[in-house]
């Protein structure tokens, strides 16, 4: 046993029989305890959330973001270890036998959800949204974007487009104490930071975002829905549907969102001035007479 189940076996006898219990509920629910909300915990376990906040701290944890992080933690350092044995025991995401039967009728069910996820986002498209967004890339000095696992990827695939339109940003990885550092020393009021994330929504993006509002960025926030906490700490927020049967996140309609972003941007910046497109003439000239 390692991680935070040692830690929980570690100080279980100082425990209340209330904490003992939900500390059981976790050890057996290890794998649920990466990513299950404190509000479905408190409703599994029958108890107030503020008695699992008090079981957080009476384990030397400073908030349940930071309780769930650690079972990430402890599941991907197991899984690391049954890959190195070339075990076949790597949790596969659960398909109930009765729907491997029909894999016909699944694959079309899963494709109907991502039409459904697409026509969700569609239908609450604002233009307006995507231009307010827009020109808060264009008011600020630079850009940084936040994100971890998926939602880095994102981050990345907008740092390639924003660039492209002449926006000084960078992409940083929240889960990179070096790269979270190294970001410290652009967030203030001349920067926009934008914050993405979708579930099981990182707390060290979250973090960071709070710092950045502490220093007087601008903040945009891209989440999948209003229970997102950049909700609220950010000035303003676009949503896209990201939830799938088989994983806890799919790209789709955050790519459509990343797309009408900087398709936003770039009809924001040429309606501004041609500055842009006065490098760019500049650079030909020089590409030019070296020819």
């Amino acid at each position: 046993m390692a991680g935070i189940s040692a830690t929980i076996q570690e100080k279980y006898g100082t425990l209340t029989k209330k904490q003992k219990t939900i500390a059981d509920h976790m050890l057996r629910n290890a794998e649920e305890m990466c990513f299950i909300t404190l509000k479905q915990l408190s409703a599994d376990v029958g108890c107030s959330e503020m008695t699992i906040l008090n079981l957080c701290t009476a384990l030397g944890y400073g908030n349940f973001n930071e309780v769930k992080y650690e079972f990430r933690k402890q599941a991907a350092s197991r899984r690391r270890e049954a890959v190195s044995r070339d075990d076949a025991s790597y949790d596969l995401p659960y398909i109930p036998r009765g729907e491997l039967d029909d894999s016909s009728g699944l694959f079309s069910r899963m494709a109907q959800e991502e039409l459904d996820g697409i026509a969700a986002f569609f239908g609450a498209l604002r233009a307006e949204e995507y231009y307010r967004a827009a020109r808060m890339v264009c008011a600020r000095k630079r850009v940084l974007l936040l994100g971890r696992g998926v939602s880095c990827q994102l981050a990345k695939y907008m740092l390639t487009r924003l660039t492209m339109n002449g926006v000084a940003c960078m992409a940083v990885d929240t889960e990179s104490g070096d790269e979270v550092q190294s970001a410290l020393h652009f967030i203030d009021q001349d920067a926009l930071v934008i914050a993405i994330s979708f579930p099981d929504y990182y707390f060290m993006t979250t973090r960071l975002a709070q710092f950045a509002k502490s220093r007087g960025a601008a903040l945009l926030g891209i989440t999948d829905s209003s229970r997102s906490e950049l909700v609220g700490l950010c000035d303003m927020c676009l949503c896209c549907p990201t939830g799938t049967r088989l994983f806890l996140n799919s790209l789709t309609t955050p790519m459509l969102a990343a797309n009408f972003l900087t398709m936003a941007v770039s009809v924001e910046m040429n309606r501004r001035s041609d500055g842009r497109e006065s490098v760019t003439r500049e650079f030909s000239r020089i590409f030019d007479s070296g020819l």
